[in-house]
């Protein structure tokens, strides 16, 4: 079987509370864009060729979710397998180092452009859900947002319910989401902008020096802008016996 194709992500990631109260910052992000990761002839996922970054055998604990729901796209919509091809933006392993995904995105691709985006959320009690993003079988274009609803907790500063507003484009790319609460008013918008690419030589080894920090420092950043919204007295929502909404 033929190996996925690795790319590497240099990009920049932006957090903004909007309301009542202000609270933003901005960082690096560093990640691998992760093109052809599944053959549904074979039915299999495709690895990437590489001696220092790696992923699990299915890239992820909600891949064979993710999959089934883009079978079932295909399917509904009427549209080539052969056509299509499944795309991942994610933070790899790096030599022994796991990393902490708190969201990767998948990509079901045709010439048209992406017509199936789902986002992968993991919470720091290690709990999953994916959102999927369509827009009736047409491609999305960076033109439209489209809504879905949220429905697990993510965030002490966050209810559980409520909804996301995504807009995508591939060419720049770029990922905007938008928080809504259950009364559909803006809590937190986000940005995810930056360039795949390939490097060789001295440029690859200095990226994956950054990428292991990078890593390395997710969990961190999450706890340190936890303890400054709770210095600024933002509200508490406590997570209880399950992180999902009822």
């Amino acid at each position: 079987m033929d190996k996925a194709k690795l790319n590497l992500f240099d990009g920049d990631v932006s957090h903004r509370r909007v309301g009542n109260k202000k609270h933003q910052f901005e960082y690096k992000y560093k990640s691998a864009f992760v093109e052809d990761v599944f053959d549904f002839n074979s039915e299999k996922f495709k690895h990437i060729n590489s001696k220092i970054l790696s992923f699990a055998d299915n890239y992820s604990d909600m891949s064979a979710k993710v999959i089934d729901s883009m079978k079932s796209f295909i399917k509904e919509k009427d549209i080539e397998a052969n056509m299509c091809k499944v795309n991942l933006l994610r933070t790899p392993n790096i030599g022994f180092i796991k990393s902490f995904n708190p969201v990767c995105f998948w990509f079901l691709e045709t010439k048209e452009g992406c017509k199936f985006f789902i986002a992968e959320v993991k919470n720091t009690f290690y709990e999953d859900q994916i959102y999927i993003v369509e827009n009736n079988g047409e491609a999305i274009s960076e033109n439209i947002w489209l809504e879905v609803e949220k429905n697990m907790y993510v965030s002490p500063f966050a209810e559980k319910s409520g909804f996301y507003k995504f807009n995508l484009s591939r060419n720049p790319f770029k990922i905007k989401i938008n928080q809504f609460n259950k009364e559909k008013k803006a809590e937190i918008v986000t940005n995810i902008r930056g360039t795949v690419m390939k490097m060789t030589g001295i440029k690859k080894l200095v990226f994956y020096f950054g990428l292991a920090l990078s890593s390395l420092l997710v969990l961190v950043r999450i706890h340190i802008q936890a303890f400054f919204l709770w210095i600024k007295k933002f509200k508490i929502f406590p997570h209880g016996d399950s992180g999902y909404a009822d």
